[in-house]
């Protein structure tokens, strides 16, 4: 009774026009999850127990998107010393303030109870490194865990 959709951002253009910036070029691919329960039981969804396993066998676990904004983040002291001072320390200050919460609020969340009737949707990222040419036909793996039976069920979605 539930339904897994899933967006990638694969493209340079998608990924400016969601993030502002290109996070593929640190090697980060964002993943929109959308999830619709359309059963009567509620599902417990741990954002830790998605994994994704590559085109060469190598399995990829989320990484938070304070993790993702650090690897982008404007150097505070190179904007000062080359910029106007204090006033472009707190221009790039405000920039990765600005960044880590826009990033941070599409983000999944770390845990999510998938009530009924319910819909839940955000993004996951994940660290490819230079390998990026490993995503096409890579296999996301998602365990939904029954909140009565405690049964644990793993969704297999293939990236496009």
């Amino acid at each position: 009774g539930v339904t897994v959709a899933i967006d990638t951002y694969q493209t340079k253009e998608k990924i400016e026009e969601a993030f502002t910036i290109n996070l593929t070029e640190e090697g980060i691919v964002p993943i929109l999850l959308v999830m619709e329960n359309q059963s009567d039981i509620s599902y417990h969804l741990l954002k830790d127990n998605i994994e994704l396993q590559d085109t060469h066998g190598n399995v990829i676990n989320p990484v938070p998107a304070a993790t993702v904004a650090q690897k982008f983040e404007h150097n505070k002291l190179m904007y000062a010393l080359l910029g106007f001072g204090i006033f472009s320390y707190m221009s790039a200050e405000e920039a990765n303030e600005k960044m880590l919460s826009d990033w941070s609020e599409k983000e999944l969340p770390k845990e999510k109870v998938l009530n009924p009737n319910r819909k839940v949707s955000g993004v996951v990222y994940f660290n490819f490194g230079k390998r990026l040419d490993a995503l096409p036909n890579s296999v996301l793996s998602i365990q939904f865990r029954d909140l009565g039976s405690n049964e644990i069920y793993d969704v297999k979605v293939n990236i496009p």
